[in-house]
């Protein structure tokens, strides 16, 4: 199982998506944590709620179908409409192969934790976040960009206050950032049981690692980061020799399973081969 945490519009179902692409060939089952608000958009928004409020989801359904998933049961769920903003369902999910779950409350309570192989929490930075939820929200759930602005203050406050504690129980940390043009940067850290890997297979200009960064939350962990004048090449040549050094050795990674932007694709690479030295180690 792998858990995905990060608050709205981080870039979680872009990262499961990959890694289904990536994993798929025997079955993936994707849970959007979103089906849990227990409200919908009107009735939350009567009560001054935030869907990123725990007090706003079924945090106890939750957590008993992520355990039944867990231990290989079927579970019946409901399905969350965001385009309309209302609860719909319910529909029966069967554990099938990898298990990803992912949404805003993934690891709340923290025992969730314990359920899963490996914790991503996505943690870009706050002007990509306001402008990937505005494109989002905008082209996808039927809000207008006036709405979208007048409620980023309270989703703000709301992610300090009930996502961003998460942070500290991920394995491993991830955070875009902005760079020159339309290119990002990214910088990952592996934290806590995260399966450590070989760094000099990253050796690229523009890829730099520290084996003993410590990071905001205290902890002691080695740390990538890719900036943006990394070439095209090199960063394919990274993601090659990463998925070449998987024990199961996996199909060569073939080009039509990396479908988002190369910087994007090389992170769920990275995950993809974390989640599967993670199952490699716990068979062994």
């Amino acid at each position: 199982m792998l858990g995905i945490v990060g608050e709205s519009a981080a870039g979680k179902t872009t990262l499961s998506r990959g890694v289904a692409r990536l994993l798929g060939g025997n079955g993936v089952t994707p849970i959007c944590l979103d089906d849990y608000h227990r409200y919908e958009r009107v009735e939350r928004a009567q009560r001054h709620l935030t869907a990123s409020d725990p007090a706003a989801n079924n945090l106890e359904q939750m957590a008993s179908d992520l355990a039944a998933l867990r231990a290989g049961r079927t579970i019946t769920k409901p399905i969350y409409d965001h385009r309309q903003g209302v609860l719909r369902g319910p529909e029966v999910v069967a554990a099938m192969g990898l298990v990803i779950a992912y949404g805003m409350l993934t690891l709340t309570p923290p025992t969730l934790t314990e359920l899963f192989d490996l914790t991503v929490y996505l943690d870009p930075a706050p002007d990509l976040i306001h402008q990937w939820r505005l494109k989002r929200d905008v082209s996808e759930r039927g809000y207008t960009a006036a709405e979208v602005h007048a409620h980023a203050e309270e989703r703000t406050r709301d992610a300090q206050r009930f996502i961003r504690g998460q942070r500290a129980r991920a394995n491993l940390v991830i955070r875009f950032q902005p760079g020159s043009g339309d290119r990002l940067a990214v910088e990952l850290r592996l934290r806590h049981q995260a399966q450590p890997f070989d760094w000099t297979l990253l050796n690229y200009p523009g890829i730099i690692s520290d084996p003993a960064l410590v990071d905001e939350d205290g902890c002691t962990c080695p740390y990538l980061q890719i900036g943006t004048e990394v070439t095209l090449a090199d960063l394919r040549a990274a993601q090659n020799a990463l998925w070449a050094s998987l024990p199961t050795a996996p199909d060569p990674l073939a080009p039509s399973r990396l479908t988002d932007a190369p910087i994007t694709a090389f992170v769920q690479t990275f995950v993809a081969c974390q989640l599967l030295h993670s199952r490699e180690r716990a068979e062994n």
